[in-house]
Parts: C-alpha cells; structure tokens; sequence
C-alpha cells in the first residue's frame, strides 16, 4: 500500500496536468455542440458558421507557431504559469462567448480558445519532461487520457444543460451553458497555479538548446528536401479534415433536421466518438508498429469513407450514436500512425520539426475546409457534405498507395 501510495504522490503533478491538458480539450469540443444553437440564434448562414471554424483554426496555426519559442525563449521556470495562462485564456473565451451578440464577438472567442490550445503543449509538456525524465512515456499517456475525458464529457455537460436544465420552464440557452462550461477552466487554472512548482533547467540543458534554436533552420531545410513527406501530409490533412467535418456538420445537420431537441443525441454522438478514438488510438498505435503505418493508415480512410455518408441515410437516434462511436474509432486510429509514419520518414534530427509542419499542415487543411464546406452547405444543403469526405477519403486511399514506406522500421 506504502509503495502505491508513493506512486500516486509522485504522479500527482502529471495527474493534474493531464486535467489542465483536458480542460483546453473542454473548451474545444464545447465549440461543436454550441456552434449551431449560436448559428440559429445570430442568424448565420452555413458559410458564416463555416468561417467561425476557419477563424478558430487559423488562430490556433498562428499561435502554434508563436507559443513553442515564446516558452522556449522565456519559459525556463514559468512553465507552470504559462500552463495557468492557456486555461485562463480558454475560461475567458468561454465567458465572452456567453455574451456574444454578433459574429464578430465570436470570432474573437474561437480565436481565444485557439490561442489557449496552442500555448497550452509546449508549456505542459515541457514541464512533464523536466520532471519524469525517466518516464515520460507514461506520463505522455496520462497527458493525453486528460484530453480524452475533456473532449468527451464537454459535450455531454452541454447537451444535460440544453436539455435537461430550465429556468422558469425554459431550457438553459447557449449563453448560459457556455458562462457554465468556463468554471472548470479557472478551477483547474487556480490548482494548477498554486500547487505545480517548476524544476528549472539546467545550464547544460539551457546551452542545448540555444544549439537547437542555432539549427533549426538547416534542420528544417534537410527535412523540406524529403518529398515524400509532402504526400504523407497530404492523408494528415485529409484524416483531419474528415474529422472536423464530422465534429462541425454532423450537429449541423441534426439540428438542421431534428431541431433544438437534438442536442441530446449530438451529445451523446460527439461523446461516442471520443471513447471510440480512445480504444482505437492504443490499438492502432500497437499493430501499426507490428504490421507497418501504411495498411493502418489506409484501412482508417476506408473505413471513413464508408462510414461518412451514412448520417444522410440513418434516422434512429441510437443507431446516429452508434455510428457517431464507429466513425470515431476509424478517425482517431489514424491519428497515432501518421504521426508514426512521419517520423519514421524523417531524420531524427528534425522529428520535433516534422511533428510541428504536421500540426501545422492538418490545422490549415482544417481551416480551408470549415469555410469551403460551409459555403457549400449554403448553395447544395448539408448533405452534400458528408458525401465530399468520403469522396475525398477515396481519393487519398489512391494517392496513399503510391507512398514507399521504410523497410527498416
């Protein structure tokens, strides 16, 4: 008993940041399940609701490349208060979110929480490298089990306040809901703050990466010059934009065609999917190291590209559910094995590198999709869309053929 005593003390730090790491993840998956009772409210088209998203996911690229060296530069012995920073940012985002009255409130709420996703991983996972040397594997898990449960139980808590809660006979509005979602944000913000004490570099630690910083561009040259990453982005880019378009226009649709009453079923769908992505993620990680990234990677699309349309078909509430879980476990399978595939392609050198363009690439991809899809949905209606992602999944399928993979690995 004395030594898992002693275990859970030590891990006590990585627990709370996996719940600070959740709570970015919370605001994030808040935005879908909100996002068409705002568009009903203010009156916006599908492109406006489109063009929120793409605000929100180009926010989130322009911070990303800010946010690893500000911490970097300025974050030896602060990483907890940048940590405390990302969730108070994503808290007030919420809260001006709550009082939005025109889009462009809203823009600057998506834009905020954005910025407070992207500040959030150089900050933690620093921090959680300096103390767990050793462990940092395990500790990585634990950090992105956190972001998980956020994504899952967000939308849950919205769609019980949506439905559930009243205030003289009438359902909860997505003002409240959202000035509700905020609380957990500044609870964790201020354990975080007053509890994580930083462990500060060393000089050694600190030369090493001023000789990192130093090479950074002739690394990102070496890496630029293998071109077969350029295809592999592509199916990255792909994977995230099937994803995002199911997370934005499946609760579109369901209100378009149930109504306000279906926040319900959008909860329990986006909840599905996050638990499907949560078993699936572990066992595509394990059999794309045994089997190889392409057939995983592929066999993730395929099975996208079938499941996709299927929303335009299904009627039944637990059988949207139920799809929602399997599309969810087909989606973030692929997750895992292409940022596999994509250091096992790169030199090792520039990993930390190709991991960054990665994000980069499947943020922007996001971002030009939320706008052009939603303009889309505008002229031809929502349907047509989920017919595009599996169309454009089958497309990748072919191009993903054509990428040699590493024998070595």
């Amino acid at each position: 008993m004395s030594n898992i005593k002693n275990i859970l003390n030590r891990h006590i730090p990585s627990i709370l940041v996996a719940a600070g790491h959740g709570g970015t993840h919370w605001v994030n998956a808040a935005i879908y399940i909100l996002l068409p009772y705002i568009t009903i409210d203010l009156g916006l088209s599908y492109t406006q609701a489109g063009l929120v998203m793409t605000v929100f996911h180009f926010s989130t690229f322009a911070a990303n490349a800010v946010s690893g060296p500000l911490v970097d530069i300025s974050g030896n012995g602060k990483y907890t208060r940048f940590q405390a920073y990302s969730l108070a940012i994503g808290g007030l985002a919420m809260l001006i979110m709550s009082l939005s009255n025109t889009i462009y409130i809203l823009f600057l709420s998506v834009a905020m929480i954005g910025v407070s996703i992207s500040l959030w991983h150089p900050a933690a996972l620093t921090y959680l490298s300096l103390q767990y040397p050793g462990s940092r594997g395990f500790v990585l898990s634990v950090h992105s089990i956190g972001a998980s449960i956020g994504d899952a139980l967000s939308p849950l808590l919205a769609a019980f306040l949506l439905t559930y809660v009243t205030i003289n006979n009438v359902n909860l509005s997505w003002n409240v809901t959202s000035g509700i979602l905020s609380i957990p944000l500044f609870i964790v913000m201020f354990i975080i703050l007053f509890y994580l004490k930083d462990k500060n570099e060393t000089l050694s630690e600190t030369d090493n990466k001023k000789s990192k910083q130093e090479n950074y561009f002739y690394n990102l040259k070496l890496l630029l010059k293998n071109v077969q990453l350029i295809p592999l982005f592509l199916i990255a880019g792909v994977r995230t934009v099937t994803q995002n378009g199911i997370l934005v226009f499946m609760p579109l649709y369901l209100v378009a065609n149930q109504g306000v009453s279906a926040a319900a079923v959008i909860g329990a769908s986006l909840f599905t999917m996050q638990i499907g992505g949560l078993f699936s993620g572990p066992i595509a990680g394990y059999l794309s190291d045994k089997h190889g990234r392409k057939i995983i990677a592929v066999g993730a699309l395929l099975v996208s590209s079938i499941l996709a349309p299927l929303y335009i078909i299904v009627e039944s509430n637990l059988l949207i559910i139920t799809l929602s879980g399997l599309m969810g476990f087909a989606i973030y399978a692929g997750r895992p094995v292409v940022q596999g595939w994509a250091l096992d392609m790169a030199p090792e050198k520039t990993s930390g590198s190709v991991i960054g363009l990665l994000f980069m690439v499947q943020v922007g991809s996001a971002a030009i999709f939320a706008i052009t899809a939603g303009i889309i949905a505008d002229i031809y209606g929502l349907e047509i869309i989920f017919i595009i992602l599996s169309v454009i999944c089958l497309l990748t399928l072919a191009l993903a053929s054509l990428i040699s993979y590493p024998k070595s690995v």
